[in-house]
C-alpha cells in the first residue's frame, strides 16, 4: 500500500467515523427505546425480513451460524415481540421466521429515520455531489466483490 492511499484511506476512515457517530447520537435520540437494545446481529435480522419471511436454515446461512445460535436469535427476538414463529406446512420440520407486530414497527420507524436524515442532511448536498458519493460507493462496493470472489477462487 503506497503512502498517498494510506493518506486518503486515514481520512475517509475519520470522517466516516464522525458521520457515523453523528447518525448514531440522531438515532439514539430518534428511536423508541426498546428499539435501543436491539444487537447489530438483530437489528439486521428484522431488516432481512423486512419483504420475505425466511426459514431458520435460512437465517443460519445467512449469518454464517449454527441452525441452534439461528434458533436462539430468533427466539430472543420472539420473546419480546419483534418475530414469530410458524410450521411451514408443506414441510413441518421446517419452521418459517415472520416479523411480528414489533418487528414491523421497527422497520417502519427506519423507514422515518432515513427520511429524517435526508431531509436534515443529504438535501443539503446537491445532485452531482450525491451522485459522485453513490459513484464511488458503488465503486468501492464492486472492488470488494472482486477482492472476495479472488480470495475464494
Amino acid at each position: 500500500m503506497d503512502d498517498i492511499t494510506a493518506f486518503y484511506y486515514k481520512k475517509l476512515k475519520k470522517t466516516s467515523d464522525a458521520i457515523n457517530a453523528i447518525f448514531l447520537e440522531e438515532y439514539n435520540r430518534f428511536a423508541e427505546k426498546e428499539f435501543l437494545n436491539l444487537t447489530t446481529k438483530q437489528a439486521i435480522l428484522l431488516e432481512l425480513l423486512k419483504d420475505n419471511p425466511l426459514t431458520n436454515s435460512e437465517i443460519a446461512t445467512h449469518f454464517e451460524i449454527t441452525p441452534s445460535a439461528s434458533t436462539q436469535l430468533v427466539g430472543k427476538l420472539e420473546k419480546k415481540g419483534f418475530l414469530k414463529r410458524e410450521i411451514n406446512v408443506n414441510n413441518r420440520r421446517e419452521i418459517i421466521v415472520h416479523l411480528d407486530d414489533k418487528g414491523i414497527a421497527y422497520n417502519e420507524s427506519m423507514v422515518e429515520f432515513d427520511v429524517y436524515l435526508i431531509k436534515k442532511y443529504y438535501s443539503k448536498l446537491n445532485e452531482k455531489d450525491l451522485e459522485n458519493m453513490v459513484d464511488i460507493q458503488e465503486k468501492i462496493y464492486h472492488t470488494a466483490l472482486e477482492v472476495q470472489k479472488g480470495a475464494k477462487d
